[in-house]
Order: C-alpha cells, then sequence, then structure tokens
C-alpha cells in the first residue's frame, strides 16, 4: 500500500474487515455510530475506494456487494511505517511510550505488550 487511508477510508473497511461481502445498505447498517453521512457520501467513499484498490465487488441482483482487496494487517503495517519514518530514534519511543500511556490498554492487552517487548529484547 502506497498511501494512508484517511479517517472515512479505515471506517468503511473496517465494517468490511469484519464482515464481508457487504452491500451497500449493510455498509451503512455497520457504520451507523461511525459517521452521519448520506447514501450519496456512501457511494462517493465507495468509488474512491474501488479506483484506489482497497475495495472490489460484485453485481449481485444488480446490486454492488463489496469486498476489501487489502488486508487489515497490510494498512496497519503500511501506517505504521509511515509514522515512523517521519521520527528519530529518541521520538520514536517518545510517541510509543505516549500512545501506550494515552490507549487505555486493558490488563490482557498490556500483557500481551509485555511479553512482546520480552521477546523483542531476547532477540536483539
Amino acid at each position: 500500500m502506497k498511501d494512508a487511508l484517511t479517517r472515512q477510508e479505515w471506517v468503511l473497511m473496517e465494517s468490511l474487515w469484519q464482515k464481508n461481502p457487504l452491500f451497500l445498505s449493510q455498509i451503512m447498517d455497520a457504520t451507523a455510530n461511525a459517521v452521519d453521512w448520506n447514501k450519496s457520501s456512501f457511494l462517493t467513499y465507495l468509488k474512491r475506494m474501488t479506483d484506489k484498490g482497497l475495495i472490489g465487488y460484485t453485481n449481485i441482483s444488480g446490486n454492488r456487494c463489496y469486498t476489501p482487496l487489502v488486508k487489515r494487517e497490510d494498512c496497519i503495517d503500511s501506517e505504521s511505517r509511515q509514522i515512523l519514518s517521519k521520527l528519530t530514534e529518541d521520538s520514536t519511543r517518545l510517541l510509543l511510550a505516549s500512545m501506550i500511556q494515552k490507549s487505555g490498554l486493558n490488563d490482557e492487552d498490556r500483557d500481551e505488550l509485555q511479553a512482546l517487548i520480552a521477546k523483542l529484547g531476547k532477540e536483539k
């Protein structure tokens, strides 16, 4: 993936990653709490995302049924690389620390993060 996803693209992609394929009405229902768009706005974003190669669709009884063409993990990896490419080593550490402190991680997430840090320490 070359370009970072916009916030709006993330919202639509998250709905498709959670369940797919989806018709327009299903996407609208799945994202109702995240965006307040009319049908035209959804269609505009879906067309842009189709043109970018992020999503595809098949016609079923004259209606488009959308599926993601990129993996969530690939998008997260791309976003992470773009953010990290802008930082120095020291600011990377500070950014990660700040994100962890402000993220509201639960106990299970903190345990998983601590295990990852321990694993990374052993790899060096």
